[in-house]
């Protein structure tokens, strides 16, 4: 089987992006993986099976290559369409697209041009924070939160990233207060017991505070514990060392292995585009039945692995209903063909109507994907 690469490179207006799409042979897929300044942002995979002949597979690559290049160049265009005009939430909803896809400085460019429009968006402070926390620009992060906490006390995700926050800032204990007003908004929020045990080890290592410190060891094990029976996907490589490096008592190299597995799990939320990529594609008619089938596929992957998160069945749902407005579109297609065929085919005719009408029901459950 012969080997095939195609490059390309890219320009937003924030950087060069290099987008190389090439067959692995030993895998059996077509692989596109995009680079920016030598550094690797994201893989998409493309299976194909082993029986497929040299002519097929260049073509896939060819076709594969061209798809990515486009959604590439229209999430440019879009970029500076949407930078240009005043409209607070697509500047959000595309800053989250670009995060998602680890384009950060497009992504925190948009946040900002929003906030200058509405300094009080409070979900556009907190994405600007999640982005700026991947940067760590901890102390800035701190400022946004508090902002964001000022605003919206009640939102357990931005107590956590405040917290956050300050753990990058190496202050235990205003990152405890955090993790535990989080908690008690949520009593089920995994993210933030790990944080709690990330605090108690980076304190016993700063000695900051007396009163965490006497209660690490205890404290540590029972919020881990706590954690990863609520999210198990804590538990990779990291954790493991981490825990064995926990008990040996080297606490600065457990600290950095726990954290790492806390990087690992979020960086697992960005796979596949996410739902926001999906709805983005959706929104713009860039969406087709095999990105579709991708994602149902991944989604159906990750369910297995934790079969107890609703998002998850929520978002194969809307794979789904997307799915089948798409076959229900080529159902209307087919049955217009067979009138053209045949104008007197009147079973064909009496389906294609009822067709048109059920389509119009899709089409709304469409708008209203788009706009949650």
């Amino acid at each position: 089987m012969e080997s095939y690469r195609l490059s390309t490179r890219l320009r937003s207006e924030a950087r060069e992006y290099l987008l190389q799409t090439a067959n692995d042979i030993h895998n059996n897929c077509v692989r596109s993986s995009v680079f920016t300044d030598g550094a690797l942002l994201e893989i998409f995979d493309e299976e194909f099976t082993p029986s497929i002949g040299d002519a097929e597979l260049r073509e896939l690559v060819k076709n594969t290559h061209r798809e990515r290049q486009e959604e590439m160049e229209h999430l440019f265009t879009r970029l500076g369409e949407v930078y240009q005009s005043e409209d607070v939430d697509q500047m959000d909803y595309l800053g989250l697209v670009f995060t998602y896809r680890h384009m950060y400085n497009e992504a925190e460019s948009l946040f900002r041009r929003a906030l200058e429009l509405n300094p009080d968006a409070n979900e556009v402070l907190y994405h600007l924070g999640q982005v700026l926390m991947i940067k760590k620009s901890y102390r800035e992060v701190a400022e946004i939160l508090g902002k964001c906490v000022e605003l919206k006390p009640k939102f357990a995700d931005y107590r956590n990233c405040l917290g956050e926050a300050f753990l990058g800032l190496e202050s235990c204990q205003r990152a405890m207060i955090e993790f535990d007003e989080a908690i008690k908004l949520n009593l089920y929020y995994g993210d933030a017991y790990y944080n709690k045990a990330l605090t108690y080890i980076l304190n016993a290592v700063k000695r900051e505070d007396f009163k965490l410190f006497s209660e690490y060891s205890q404290k540590t094990a029972e919020m881990l514990e706590r954690a990863v029976v609520i999210c198990p996907e804590y538990q990779d490589d990291n954790f493991r060392q981490g825990k064995t490096l926990l008990e040996n008592g080297d606490l600065r190299e457990a600290f950095q292995k726990l954290l790492a597995a806390r990087e690992v799990k979020k960086r697992l939320r960005f796979r596949d585009y996410s739902a926001v990529y999906l709805k983005f594609l959706l929104a713009s008619n860039k969406i087709d039945e095999k990105t579709l089938t991708r994602r149902i596929r991944r989604l159906k992957t990750d369910i297995s692995k934790n079969p107890h998160y609703p998002d998850l069945h929520y978002e194969l749902a809307v794979a789904y209903s997307l799915l089948g407005r798409f076959i229900h579109a080529k159902a209307i297609e087919e049955y217009k063909e067979a009138l053209r065929l045949n104008p007197r085919f009147e079973r064909a005719r009496k389906n294609l109507k009822l067709a048109e009408n059920e389509i119009k029901g899709f089409d709304a459950l469409a708008r209203v994907i788009i706009k949650q």
